[in-house]
């Protein structure tokens, strides 16, 4: 099967990560969205935020996913899972981990579905990046990006798929 004649990239992958993304942030954390941009770019590398997550999927569609936080939206996204409730500052660092690999695991499992067969669509679990700060692409891949502004700052959703997976309507910035 042909992804190039199946799969519009920008309306089965990007759009609902985006469309779940700010209504997460909206509507179960309470965080006000000011913008999203999504911008096609075939580029060697993306600089991740300090605070990344990434998770993969697995079967017929295979993209990689990340998302990645200012530290102020990160916090209150921790403060809005929290609900009140307090914890140790030594805990701090297993939290943020915690919580950033739910909100991508909620978003991911909650946006994507299978768009090219009625075979499942798996995900990895989630991990948090420590020490990686940027994703370089390969010849054969495609790198797309969407940022979320929040009254908090950004939110960075990264996409890595096959370069043939993609919609042409993108019309991608080469750099």
């Amino acid at each position: 099967m042909e992804f190039e004649q199946d799969l519009s990239f920008e309306h089965e992958i990007i759009s609902p990560l985006v469309k779940r993304s700010i209504s997460f942030l909206q509507n179960d954390l309470e965080i006000n969205v000011s913008s999203d941009s999504t911008d096609g770019v075939s580029t060697k590398k993306v600089n991740l935020k300090k605070n990344t997550a990434m998770i993969g999927t697995g079967g017929s569609v295979q993209v990689l996913v990340t998302m990645g936080y200012d530290d102020a939206l990160l916090d209150k996204i921790i403060e809005a899972f929290l609900e009140g409730e307090e914890i140790d500052e030594d805990e701090m660092d297993e939290v943020k981990e915690s919580v950033s690999c739910e909100v991508i695991n909620t978003i991911v499992g909650n946006a994507l579905k299978n768009p090219l067969d009625d075979t499942a669509l798996s995900i990895t679990p989630p991990i948090l990046i420590y020490e990686a700060t940027s994703l370089f692409k390969q010849k054969s891949s495609q790198i797309v990006t969407a940022t979320i502004k929040t009254e908090f700052g950004e939110m960075l959703v990264t996409v890595v798929g096959p370069k043939a997976s993609y919609s042409k309507t993108l019309n991608f910035k080469e750099l």
